[in-house]
């Protein structure tokens, strides 16, 4: 059963931009628990066919005791293959490897920073795959659990919905996905685009059409558009469309019973052609993994359309 409150939260929080205050609400706000804030992600996806490719991730640890709780964090991945024309190659998750505390550095308010890197190769070696039945568009999932001295431990289990998402201060989803992508030019799938819905359930209180300017990131095939509070990330993997899971829909970072989070569906990846950007279809969970304000009781999949003007 999903957990909604997060025993790391005392009172209320907001999302907090202003970095000098970080480490007073990390002491006022947090009663016992921890979390793995993410400070920055420098590389997000696997290029098809690039060994050397790397998802890398700078994480902060937050305790009751201003990171002295730490003992080590476990890194778990699996394969999760999204083409099943010719049978699946999914995986169970194993562990990767643990890093220890000592590992980790003091970082701009004397808390533990380290940061996590996983190449493509071994990734690849780790579940025994075979590079040539991997496609763009298939992915990898890196989870992150942070186990205290004190026998404790939290994942993305044990988080609340203001935890999870980086729209809120803490931004420790714990679990990051990695999709395999074939890179297309910065331009493409980029300027103004008019959308409307064209499938799904009832879109009530969600924005059904309008004009929405999709721009490009750092990141190679990662593009952001601001459809809802929270900019909508998504990623260009092949011919499918993955939204970033836990972004967020209504902002409600003070209060986590009420805080909708949105993500991919699990079964529609939207639909592109990559060498004509005019038109796509993107669907989008509203309520991703339950959160969606009521218990899991009002989760819903909408179809974007997108046209290029």
């Amino acid at each position: 059963m999903k957990k909604i409150y997060f025993i790391i939260l005392v009172g209320i929080l907001t999302a907090c931009s202003d970095d000098e205050k970080a480490i007073e609400v990390v002491t006022e706000g947090i009663e016992r628990g921890a979390v793995l804030r993410n400070i920055n992600r420098i590389e997000k996806n696997f290029v098809d066919g690039d060994l050397t490719s790397t998802f890398a991730v700078e994480i902060e640890e937050q305790d009751e005791e201003d990171g002295a709780l730490l003992d080590f964090v476990r890194v778990y991945t699996k394969f999760i293959d999204r083409d099943l024309s010719n049978g699946n190659d999914s995986t169970a998750e194993v562990i990767l490897s643990d890093i220890e505390a000592l590992s980790f550095t003091a970082g701009l308010f004397g808390l533990p920073r380290d940061i996590i890197e996983v190449s493509y190769e071994e990734m690849i070696n780790a579940h025994s795959l075979d590079l040539d039945n991997i496609e763009p568009g298939d992915q990898f999932e890196v989870r992150l659990e942070v186990f205290l001295t004190d026998g404790r431990s939290y994942s993305n289990d044990s988080g609340s919905a203001s935890i999870l998402t980086d729209f809120c201060f803490f931004k420790s989803p714990y679990r990051y996905v990695i999709n395999v992508i074939e890179p297309i030019a910065d331009a493409d799938f980029t300027g103004t685009y008019f959308y409307e819905i064209i499938g799904g359930d009832d879109a009530d209180g969600v924005p059904k059409q309008g004009f929405i300017t999709i721009s490009s990131t750092t990141m190679p095939n990662v593009r952001t558009m601001p459809l809802y509070t929270d900019a909508l990330e998504f990623t260009i993997a092949g011919t499918s469309i993955y939204p970033k899971i836990y972004g967020s829909y209504n902002g409600f970072c003070r209060d986590s019973t009420l805080h909708l989070l949105t993500g991919p569906s699990e079964t529609s990846f939207g639909q592109l052609n990559l060498i004509d950007d005019t038109v796509f279809d993107m669907t989008i969970v509203i309520g991703y993994e339950g959160w969606d304000g009521q218990l899991g009781n009002n989760v819903r999949e909408f179809t974007y359309r997108f046209t290029k003007q």
